[in-house]
């Protein structure tokens, strides 16, 4: 394994726990604060996605250009889909206002 397939598993790592804190931030409340933890599930949300970030900075760094990250266009055309999926699961009853 070279350096960038080293980065790329740590990319994958840092995504699923940012997948994991979503889904108990869903399960139980974004300000619910676990009883051994001393954060909030918000703020380990916003802590698993900057560790993410640095991953994607790192890889960057290593490929020599912003192979990775944000781009605008790209942030635009997510929110929009999100958004249209969005209205039509209200559409299909599975989400409420």
């Amino acid at each position: 394994m070279n350096r960038v397939q080293y980065l790329l598993t740590k990319l994958a790592e840092e995504a699923s726990e940012v997948a994991q804190i979503a889904l108990k931030s869903q399960q139980f409340g974004v300000y619910e604060i676990c009883p051994d933890l001393p954060e909030s599930n918000i703020q380990r949300v916003n802590k698993e996605f900057n560790d993410l970030l640095g991953v994607v900075a790192m890889l960057n760094i290593e490929l020599g250009y912003e192979a990775l990250g944000p781009i605008d266009t790209w942030i635009e055309n997510k929110i929009s889909k999100v958004n249209k999926y969005y209205q039509y699961s209200i559409e299909c009853g599975q989400v409420t206002e």
